[in-house]
């Protein structure tokens, strides 16, 4: 258990923080002790998060081991899951401007006109949906995924590092999901033929923005993946290539296909 008011960790069965003082949630009522403990784990998750943030922007790569031995597994695992929460949200935000993972072509679908005529004609609250399904879907894959990875190619890690590898691969796109937030679809305004046909037109500029954006994304997500696996994991230099591979293939496979059965 975690302190309110200082993040310090409490000794179990302790009625007040050995370091500030502040009442535990142990001496209140149930319903306010859970009530406690839920808001010392926000509160400490996210002053992680931001402290994690900081050595990250210094230095990705190099930084990431630096920023997961900061914490013990449950904060590091804490840590993880708020990056995925965040990619989640990133993705429903996009969403609403009319962005989504797939126009973003995370789905191996860069040039499928149909499908991206289907994803245009939704309505805004169907797609805010899917992309929240579509989000959560390849963040849970992505833990899974790299979870199963350790496993077989035997590192030598623990789940808390699990979540907080695939939770940092993933800010790269949740940053490119926030750029299409700004920038807005690149599906222009439809329109109808002399047959009366509804027709889209693709905005170049905006495209050719997102797309390159995208694959800057996934080379930066690919290389954490990486560094992930060979310093956290566990995982030999050697397999680590292969592991990602194989993380990234399965993850944008059911990517492809929670979004096409959402169709």
């Amino acid at each position: 258990m975690f302190c309110v008011s200082c993040g310090q960790r409490i000794p179990d069965g302790a009625a007040r923080c050995p370091s500030c003082g502040v009442a535990t949630g142990s001496s209140a009522a149930p319903s306010g002790g859970r009530r406690a403990r839920f808001q010392a784990l926000l509160t400490v998750g996210i002053r992680d998060t931001v402290e994690a943030l900081k050595v990250l922007r210094r230095n990705p790569l190099g930084g990431l081991r630096a920023s997961f031995t900061m914490f013990d597994p449950h904060r590091a695992l804490v840590v993880g899951g708020i990056f995925c929460v965040f990619f989640v949200l990133a993705a429903m935000l996009a969403a609403m401007r009319g962005v989504g993972i797939i126009g973003l072509g995370m789905a191996m679908d860069l040039g499928n006109v149909s499908l991206t005529e289907n994803f245009a004609s939704l309505t805004r609250g169907s797609f805010i949906i899917k992309a929240f399904l579509q989000g959560l879907g390849f963040a849970a894959t992505l833990i899974v995924a790299c979870a199963l990875a350790r496993i077989v190619f035997r590192g030598n890690g623990q789940l808390a590092g699990d979540f907080y590898i695939a939770g940092v691969s993933l800010l790269p796109l949740a940053a490119i999901l926030l750029v299409g937030l700004v920038l807005g679809p690149d599906i222009g305004s439809p329109r109808s033929d002399v047959a009366g046909r509804t027709t889209y037109t693709v905005l170049v500029w905006k495209d050719a923005v997102l797309k390159v954006g995208t694959v800057f994304a996934l080379a930066y997500s690919t290389l954490l993946l990486y560094t992930g696996y060979s310093k956290i994991a566990g995982i030999a230099e050697e397999k680590a290539a292969l592991a990602v591979s194989s993380v990234l293939a399965v993850s944008l496979l059911v990517l492809s296909v929670i979004a096409r059965n959402l169709l």
